[in-house]
């Protein structure tokens, strides 16, 4: 059975209030590598993921559902839209969306190991072109498994000495949340 997190809504908007105010006009696509990287890093770590979102596997690897749905004002599904509108001004009208920040992101609603994995996310994003960063991410063991524009299994992100502890601590995450 595929290992599923709750999404936490205000998780994940704070980790995109802080990857775009860390990195202005950040595109949709190097925000969702940073988010999924943080989620990967962290659950590698901790046995959990930062925001808990669904990851499908898309062309150029793993796209956070949820949050990918905030890029393109798909926010019919989410709990407090207008917080999201409040929180980050998307540009629609240039040939890439992208997200800058509209206020500092609340870093109460983060654990340290979250803004950590976040930050080191974006710095490792920064430094590789869509292209790379698409090579890297499609060596996934959860994109690889996946359909193209299926669900990637987080379970399979997991790797390590560590995996069968970090997949029963990261079940019991998944049962009670991510907070």
């Amino acid at each position: 059975m595929m290992l599923r997190f709750p999404f936490d809504e205000k998780k994940a908007l704070e980790a995109l209030v802080l990857i775009a105010g860390e990195w202005p006009g950040v595109t949709a696509f190097y925000a969702s590598k940073a988010v999924f990287l943080a989620d990967k890093w962290h659950l590698n770590r901790f046995g959990r993921p930062v925001v808990g979102d669904r990851y499908i596997a898309m062309d150029n690897g793993p796209v956070p559902s949820a949050i990918y749905d905030w890029f393109k004002d798909n926010l019919d599904r989410m709990g407090d839209p207008q917080a999201i509108v409040d929180a980050i001004e998307f540009n629609r009208n240039a040939r890439y969306v992208t997200a800058t920040a509209r206020r500092a992101p609340d870093l109460d609603v983060l654990s340290p190991s979250d803004i950590e994995a976040i930050r080191e996310a974006v710095a490792y994003c920064r430094r590789y072109s869509v292209g790379a960063l698409s090579r890297i991410t499609h060596n996934d063991p959860a994109w690889k498994e996946a359909d193209l524009n299926g669900e990637m299994d987080p379970s399979l992100m997991i790797e390590g000495e560590q995996r069968d502890e970090l997949i029963r601590a990261a079940r019991e995450f998944a049962a009670y949340g991510v907070g």
